[in-house]
C-alpha cells in the first residue's frame, strides 16, 4: 500500500504542534503586533542596519533552510519578503524551533539587520515567537497543476503561490477606488438599493428566485439597480450612483459568472451625447491610475483608453459587417432568414430584437479593438431608454466597446410613464411567447415615472469586464476572487 505523502505531513505537523504546546508555547497566539512592513525595512535597509536597531517583522515562513547551529528563514508579508537568521546563541529555543517550524507557519523575530557574506539583506533573530501553525503544507509546484479549477476552488493558496494574482486584485481595488473618486469628484451620490426585490427588472436577463418565509412572499436577487436608481431622480436626487453586486441566473462561461459586480450612475438634466464626452473622461481617468500612458492589451489585441473614440450608429455597424440593413428589414422571420444566411443561430423563440443582438455580437462586436461607441439602437433591444427625436424604431443609446468586449452601457432615459408602459406590456408578450430574459412589468415603477422625472442618462458598466481588459486576464474568474463553481464531487 503507498502511503499519501500528504497524509505523512500532515501527522508529522501535528506532532510539531503538540511538541510546542508541551513546551509551554502558546500556538495561536490571541496578541501580535505588527510594527512595520517588511518592504519598508528592506527599502530603508542601510540607514536601520547603521542605527544598529531592533526590528520586529511578522510573516509567514516561505523557506527554512537548517544547518547544525545556524537556520536560515524567509518570511513574507503583504508587502515583501526577507531573509531571517536564528543563531543558537542567540535563542534559547533555538531547538525547539528550528525542529518544529515549517514552511506556512506565522512567526514573530526581532533583532538588528546586517549583510551576509553574499550580500543578502537579513535580520539577526534575538527573539522569536510563534503566532500561528500551518497544519497543511503549501503547494510546491501550483503552476503545474493539470485542474486549473482547483486554483479557483482553493483560492488562497492560487493567491499565496501566484503574486501576479494578488496583483489583479489589487489593481481591481485601484479601479474601484478611482471609479467612486470620478464620481464623488463629479457630485454623484453613492447610495444603496435593494438586492431583495419583488421584481427583477432594469435589465434582460433570468433571474434568481427565493422566498421570504415571514412576507410568505417570493423575492428575487436584483439584476440590476436601474429602476431603484431612477426612483431617486423622482425623488429629488440629481446625481447618483451605486457599485452593486448583481446576480443572473444563466450560464457561465469565460465572461459571464452568476454574481458580479457592477457600477450604475444616473445623472438628471443630461442625455446620451453629453454622457458619451463624460464616458470618455471617466474611463481615461481610470485608466491613467494603471498606466500613465493609457496603453493595454487584452487578448494580443493593443489599444489605447485616450480620448476621442470612434464612433459608429449600430444600423451602420450590422450594415457594414453583415451586409444587412435594419432600417429596410423590420420583419421577424425575414430578418431571421438573412441571419441564418450570415451564419447567425435563430431559435424559435427568439424575437425581432433578440437575432438583431446576436447579429451583432457575431459580425461586429468582436472584430473591434480600439474603444468604439456603437450609438442609435433598435428600441426592441431597448426598453428604458428614450427614442431618438423624429423615429419611432430608433433609442438614445450607446454602448462602448473595447477589444471585443461591451465595456459599458448607456441610455437617454426614458421619462414618458405612457411610453414605458406600453413596452412593458411588449416586453410581457415576449415572456409570455417563451423569452425568458424579458422584463416583467413593474407597476410601481410606472406609478413614479407618473409623478413625474427629470430627463436624464443613465450608464452601467461592469466592473468585473474592465478588470479583465485592464489586467489582461481572459476569463472573469480570474478578476472574481470566489467564482461561482460547480460542487465538487466527493
Amino acid at each position: 500500500m503507498i502511503q499519501d505523502k500528504s497524509t505523512d505531513e500532515a501527522v508529522a505537523r501535528l506532532l510539531k504542534l503538540k511538541n510546542f504546546e508541551k513546551a509551554g508555547v502558546e500556538p495561536y497566539p490571541t496578541k501580535s503586533t505588527k510594527t512595520t512592513d517588511i518592504k519598508d525595512v528592506v527599502k530603508n535597509f542601510k540607514t536601520l542596519e547603521k542605527q544598529n536597531k531592533k526590528i520586529q517583522l511578522v510573516g509567514r515562513i516561505r523557506t527554512l533552510r537548517v544547518h547544525g547551529g545556524l537556520a536560515f528563514i524567509t518570511i513574507e508579508d503583504e508587502s515583501d519578503q526577507i531573509q531571517v537568521a536564528l543563531q543558537k546563541k542567540n535563542l534559547k529555543e533555538y531547538k525547539l524551533f528550528t525542529d518544529n517550524l515549517d514552511m506556512g507557519d506565522f512567526i514573530e523575530i526581532k533583532g538588528p539587520l546586517f549583510l551576509t557574506h553574499k550580500g543578502e539583506k537579513t535580520l539577526n533573530a534575538m527573539s522569536i515567537r510563534l503566532l500561528s501553525k500551518a497544519l497543511l503544507p503549501l503547494p510546491e509546484k501550483w503552476h503545474g497543476l493539470s485542474d486549473i479549477e482547483t486554483r479557483f476552488r482553493q483560492r488562497y493558496l492560487d493567491m499565496l503561490s501566484n503574486p501576479s494574482v494578488r496583483h489583479t486584485f489589487q489593481t481591481r481595488s485601484t479601479i474601484i477606488k478611482s471609479i467612486r473618486q470620478f464620481l464623488d469628484d463629479k457630485g454623484f451620490l453613492e447610495v444603496d438599493t435593494p438586492i431583495l426585490q419583488p421584481l427583477a427588472g432594469g435589465a434582460t436577463a433570468k433571474p434568481f428566485k427565493t422566498h421570504h418565509n415571514a412576507l410568505n412572499t417570493d423575492l428575487f436577487l436584483r439584476i440590476a439597480p436601474e429602476l431603484y436608481l431612477k426612483r431617486l431622480l423622482v425623488g429629488g436626487f440629481e446625481k447618483v450612483y451605486e457599485i452593486s453586486r448583481c446576480f443572473r441566473n444563466e450560464g457561465i462561461d469565460h465572461s459571464h459568472n452568476p454574481e458580479f459586480t457592477q457600477v450604475e450612475f444616473y445623472w438628471a438634466y443630461s442625455e446620451y451625447e453629453a454622457l458619451m464626452k463624460m464616458t470618455e473622461n471617466f474611463l481615461e481617468y481610470i485608466g491613467k491610475q494603471i498606466k500613465k500612458d493609457l496603453k493595454f492589451e487584452f487578448d494580443k489585441k493593443k489599444f489605447s483608453l485616450k480620448a476621442p473614440y470612434k464612433r459608429i450608429t449600430f444600423r451602420d455597424a450590422i450594415l457594414k459587417t453583415a451586409k444587412i440593413d435594419i432600417d429596410k428589414v423590420r420583419d421577424r422571420d425575414k430578418l431571421a432568414t438573412l441571419a441564418k444566411k450570415a451564419g447567425v443561430k435563430v431559435e424559435k423563440s427568439d424575437g425581432y430584437g433578440k437575432i438583431l443582438d446576436e447579429i451583432f455580437k457575431k459580425h461586429f462586436r468582436e472584430k473591434v479593438v480600439e474603444p468604439t461607441f456603437v450609438y442609435d439602437y433598435p428600441i426592441e433591444l431597448s426598453p428604458l431608454a428614450k427614442k431618438k427625436p423624429g423615429s419611432d424604431t430608433t433609442v438614445e443609446r450607446f454602448q462602448l466597446l473595447v477589444a471585443g468586449t461591451e465595456l459599458c452601457n448607456a441610455f437617454s432615459e426614458l421619462n414618458d410613464p405612457l411610453d414605458q408602459e406600453a413596452r412593458f406590456k411588449d416586453q410581457e408578450k415576449a415572456r409570455k411567447a417563451g423569452d425568458e430574459e424579458a422584463q416583467q412589468m413593474d407597476k410601481d415603477y410606472v406609478t413614479a415615472l407618473k409623478h413625474g422625472m427629470p430627463p436624464a442618462s443613465g450608464f452601467g458598466m461592469g466592473i468585473d469586464r474592465l478588470t479583465m481588459l485592464l489586467t489582461n486576464n481572459h476569463s472573469v474568474k480570474e478578476v472574481i476572487m470566489f467564482p461561482t463553481l460547480r460542487p465538487e464531487k466527493e
